[in-house]
């Protein structure tokens, strides 16, 4: 089974402008259903409760009809009683304790205990804010032998780890989600 941490959000016009201005919102939202298609047949997708993301994983998990039990999501308890309604689709919920009156300290504490909860194969980034970017740093420091695969298509922070990191020029442009997370995350791609 395959161990995918996705690292996703939509860029918000209230925020920096720089992730917001060059999202794609319909192809943040193709990439993620493309990756819940091909990864959850054989594997399991973590990722950090967002109010725009949680919500597309429960419908493309239920239009897939695919076991919400391969989707694990963390919440910081210093959003009690702002988490979306659709956490309640998924199987494994788990939330992390809260620093009071620290917003920045609870999400990193809510990162790192993400972060160490199992063996990941890979990372995939898509769209997003300055989290995204805070996310693929942890993610190397815990998980230095993973892959991370930002798929720049979908703009925001996603396409500036592209920008600034070493990865493979093909990825630039690429729009064939599906194909690209079945040549990039599975073993055996002509098998799934």
């Amino acid at each position: 089974m395959i161990n995918i941490f996705l690292s996703a959000s939509v860029p918000l016009p209230n925020r920096d402008r720089k992730f917001f201005e060059t999202a794609d919102v319909f192809l943040i939202r193709e990439a993620i259903r493309a990756l819940v298609e091909v990864v959850l047949p054989r594997g399991h997708i973590t990722f950090g409760g967002h109010p725009a993301i949680t919500p597309l994983m429960s419908l493309y998990a239920k239009t897939a009809k695919l076991g919400s039990d391969r989707i694990s999501i963390y919440q910081s308890a210093y959003f009690l009683g702002k988490f979306p309604r659709e956490n309640d689709d998924f199987a494994d919920v788990r939330y992390t304790e809260a620093v009071p009156d620290d917003l920045g300290r609870s999400i990193e504490r809510m990162r790192i205990e993400m972060l160490t909860s199992r063996k990941f194969d890979a990372a995939v980034l898509i769209g997003g804010m300055e989290g995204i970017l805070d996310e693929a740093r942890l993610f190397r420091e815990h998980n230095p032998q993973a892959l991370v695969l930002p798929v720049p298509a979908t703009g925001a922070a996603a396409a500036i780890e592209y920008n600034e990191g070493n990865y493979p020029q093909h990825l630039a442009n690429e729009i064939s989600f599906a194909s690209l997370f079945r040549r990039s995350l599975l073993p055996n791609p002509l098998d799934g």
